[in-house]
């Protein structure tokens, strides 16, 4: 099974296009979308190709591999518009480990739950990250369309792998084991 996971797409038809035509070519069974979905909000400038319709549309096309995480510039509109459930935190087995999947902006590296874990997930900085530290997975996939950082980036998961991707060279920017 192979999983994808992005973060704050804010709108971009171009980024979440390119995403999910990787989604299509790869055999993709599961997208987490860690929140930020159609809007840029007051503190970002508007994404390239920005057309929250037509996000929607690509999105809802997926709605039956879609978990998605509701982010601080999501609201309840796109929660109208969506085919498929915003959580605010989900708690979920991926491949036999515990994961924790959040926005950030509320739950984050910094402020982590006192439960125990295995996988935490959080978008919300543009900043990607994939590190493993005592045995537990710490990732922020980016931002697709906004990165704060050098690369629109995105992670792939499998049995085996979690590899952070450049989402315009397809380049594996960092891999560590599962």
């Amino acid at each position: 099974m192979k999983i994808i996971v992005c973060s704050d797409i804010h709108g971009s038809e171009k980024f979440a296009r390119e995403l999910f035509n990787y989604v299509d070519k790869n055999n993709i069974e599961k997208v987490i979308v860690l929140g930020d979905l159609y809007y840029n909000g007051p503190r970002n400038d508007l994404p390239i190709n920005y057309s929250s319709k037509a996000v929607v549309k690509i999105l809802n096309d997926h709605k039956d591999i879609i978990l998605a995480i509701k982010g601080n510039c999501d609201a309840e509109i796109d929660e109208m518009v969506s085919e498929f459930p915003l959580a605010d935190l989900m708690r979920i087995e991926l491949f036999g480990k515990r994961a924790i999947l959040t926005h950030g902006h509320h739950m984050s590296f910094d402020n982590l739950p006192v439960e125990a874990f295995d996988i935490f997930m959080q978008g919300h900085t543009h900043k990607s990250r994939l590190e493993k530290i005592d045995g537990v997975i710490f990732m922020n996939p980016g931002s697709i369309s906004l990165p704060k950082d050098e690369h629109h980036s995105f992670i792939e998961m499998d049995e085996k792998n979690i590899r952070l991707i450049d989402l315009i060279s397809l380049d594996v920017l960092k891999e560590i084991k599962l």
